[in-house]
């Protein structure tokens, strides 16, 4: 169902570097229209798969963008895949730094608006569809990356599980959570596959989130704010 969705010019300090993104003007209007035009049809959970959410820089992608940036002399040449992406500002950071990004979600606008954006922010990376509900393999990366992405129950697991599949044997994941009621239970799920975790609080532009970083050299690395796992 195509939806025209109104979108504003926005920018973004990471680092020492500006991003310019396009993104939705408002989150609630854009909502307001689509499900004005579902009038009630389709299932909750496709209103869910529909919702605008792809479109709003949140706050916990800044956190994360942030911890990106940090380790960026290290990301030349890395593999680096993010889950959820939506505006994706963690994946144009990394693919500033050179790595080799791919970004994914699954609602069906977010793939061209991120070429818009990343195009804007003369970066190259590739856009992949990727439903954790029925996940497919897109190979083993150094840094596997999730933002503000547990909205719903059953997500923590699912999310966790596609993270701990796409990671390289010595790989990082990084999950930033602004502390929804149910994101704890992403430590569960880590402990049910035997993926050793710890977690860190972080803050970027007046905004806190929750960051679990998964991964023996996640857990083994120091952390500090100028040196969040993954740097050494």
């Amino acid at each position: 169902m195509p939806v025209d969705w109104q979108v504003h010019l926005t920018e973004e300090h990471v680092g020492t570097h500006t991003y310019r993104l396009w993104s939705l003007a408002s989150f609630e209007a854009a909502s307001a229209d689509l499900y004005g035009q579902l009038r009630g049809r389709g299932s909750p959970a496709l209103r869910d798969d529909l919702s605008p959410m792809f479109g709003v820089m949140w706050g916990a992608a800044r956190v994360l963008a942030e911890w990106v940036d940090r380790v960026g002399p290290r990301l030349q040449g890395a593999r680096v895949l993010e889950l959820g992406c939506g505006l994706a500002l963690p994946s144009l950071v990394a693919a500033r730094h050179g790595a080799d990004v791919v970004a994914t979600d699954q609602h069906p606008d977010t793939g061209a608006l991120l070429a818009r954006n990343a195009a804007l922010n003369g970066v190259q990376l590739r856009y992949e569809t990727l439903d954790w509900r029925r996940p497919r393999d897109l190979g083993r990366f150094d840094w596997v990356l999730a933002s503000d992405v547990l909205f719903a129950r059953e997500l923590p697991a699912l999310v966790v599980q596609t993270m701990a599949g796409a990671m390289a044997p010595d790989g990082v994941g990084w999950l930033a959570d602004p502390g929804r009621t149910w994101a704890s239970e992403a430590e569960q799920a880590a402990d049910a596959l035997g993926l050793p975790w710890r977690l860190e609080v972080d803050a970027a532009g007046g905004e806190e989130a929750f960051v679990w970083c998964f991964g023996q050299r996640a857990v083994a690395a120091p952390v500090s704010s100028a040196s969040p796992p993954g740097q050494s």
